[in-house]
């Protein structure tokens, strides 16, 4: 795997073995940058910008994140092998002054409040965590005003009725769906 574009462009992402890895592909992690720069305007905000990165797997999204200017992120990993790996993608990106590493369960957490402006949850296709994942950070108040939640599920993913008012883009890319929900 390698960055598709920035400054970190063609760089190498190491990955591992692992049947709970499903690494971000290049076509959704671009068709995700590219909305959130011509959308949200992400260029304008990214130098402040705080991204949370639950279930981080390989690290991918906050490695393209950076490589277009994000200034810091947290990425959570509870699988210790997969951990391990993600340690050596941010040190061999010389980014660990920028990041927060956590190796633990997201539910156990307690995260920062009014903090996030950009989250990106990938978890578990076959998993209901996204709805109890969105909902936990809503019920800690961990979004900055106007934050943005990116949610890459299984596709034809169902969300809980207090969240779809805040839907605001679809996408379908084969079987897996991406979801940007905006928070005011």
């Amino acid at each position: 795997m390698k960055i598709t574009t920035g400054k970190y462009k063609f760089k190498q992402i190491k990955s591992i073995k692992n049947n709970k890895l499903r690494p971000t592909t290049n076509k959704i992690r671009n068709a995700v940058f590219d909305i959130l720069i011509n959308r949200y305007a992400l260029t304008k905000w990214a130098k402040d910008g705080h991204l949370l990165d639950a279930f981080s797997g390989t690290g991918i999204i906050s490695l393209e994140g950076f490589s277009r200017n994000i200034a810091k992120a947290t990425l959570i990993e509870s699988d210790n092998l997969i951990f391990n790996n993600l340690k050596k993608n941010i040190k061999n990106f010389n980014l660990v002054e920028k990041v927060i590493l956590i190796n633990s369960d997201f539910f156990t957490l307690k995260l920062s409040r009014s903090e996030y402006s950009l989250v990106y949850l990938d978890p578990p296709y076959l998993s209901n965590y996204t709805n109890l994942a969105i909902n936990k950070i809503l019920d800690e108040k961990s979004l900055k005003k106007n934050a943005i939640v990116v949610c890459e599920t299984k596709k034809n993913h169902q969300y809980s009725n207090n969240l779809c008012k805040h839907i605001e883009i679809i996408k379908q890319y084969g079987n897996t769906s991406i979801t940007f929900f905006k928070f005011d």
